[in-house]
């Protein structure tokens, strides 16, 4: 059996407004039926003045402070919802 692949997203998660990134990713693979762990890695405004906290722990787990972020089971992380989204479409 395979890992599943972890995707990490912001506060929003699914409640957000459907054009948001971490909203659209998520709703991408549950229509493709790609199952996944979720990890809520950020609170607060994306920009650093007004974050609530540090996104080291996010960092250190991707390589980014950007959301959202799918890290696969061999380590390579994908950026972006663009990107994310073209996985998922392949996956």
């Amino acid at each position: 059996m395979t890992e599943k692949p972890t995707l990490y997203v912001c506060h929003g998660d699914d409640g957000g407004p459907k054009m948001h990134p971490c909203r659209r990713v998520q709703e991408a693979f549950r229509e493709r039926g790609i199952d996944y762990d979720k990890v809520i890695a950020a609170h607060g405004s994306p920009i650093p003045l007004f974050r609530k906290a540090s996104r080291e722990d996010l960092r250190q787990a991707t390589g980014d402070t950007k959301l959202p972020v799918l890290k696969l089971p061999d380590g390579t992380t994908v950026t972006h919802s663009k990107a994310i989204l073209e996985w998922a479409g392949s996956a």
